[in-house]
């Protein structure tokens, strides 16, 4: 199984992916994790950024294929339509496609938190530690230039995660891909 975790930047989206894995096992990749080699070595949003990103992407998606598919899979990712580049569709199309390639069901979560808590979190140190942006105005910028999305997923959820820890909202994703078994 492939499991996406989406939303805005700050809304929790690692943190609740490293607790799902650790109730459900399984693998764990981190947009950041593919995203930050193409800015450690180009600059972000030129060509040369977006081919880095794209080889990284590849490589890593090549070795999912090879994990058995009853594997859980855990992504996160911003999906989102809008922007110029045109590389958070493009992203999501190349999991679509992960997912079929591995023969398995896409469970897209989106999380989101009131706006407040939202910009209470992209703010904190620890995102900072973590080399992420704790900008607010990026996150303004983006809630009102894109929307998020989650077409073409198996099967879709979105969360209020703003008053839950995120081993609560682990959980709560647990027991929903449950109701599909």
């Amino acid at each position: 199984m492939l499991i996406n975790i989406s939303g805005w930047p700050g809304v929790g989206k690692l943190t609740t992916g490293r607790e799902l894995r650790a109730i459900m096992g399984g693998r764990l990749l981190d947009n950041h994790t593919i995203l930050n080699v193409g800015y450690a070595l180009a600059e972000g949003g030129t060509s040369e950024y977006y081919e880095l990103v794209r080889a990284v992407r590849s490589a890593a998606f090549t070795t999912i294929l090879k994990l058995p598919s009853t594997l859980p899979v855990i992504l996160t990712s911003v999906v989102a339509r809008g922007g110029t580049s045109g590389f958070l569709e493009e992203n999501w199309q190349a999991i679509i496609d992960l997912a079929r390639a591995r023969n398995c069901p896409l469970f897209s979560v989106t999380l989101m938190c009131s706006p407040a808590e939202n910009t209470r979190r992209i703010v904190s140190e620890d995102r900072g530690n973590r080399g992420k942006s704790r900008k607010a105005e990026i996150l303004d910028r983006l809630v009102a230039e894109r929307s998020l999305f989650d077409d073409g997923a198996t099967h879709r959820t979105t969360i209020d995660n703003t008053n839950s820890s995120a081993q609560e909202t682990a959980q709560h994703i647990q027991d929903w891909i449950e109701t599909f078994s």
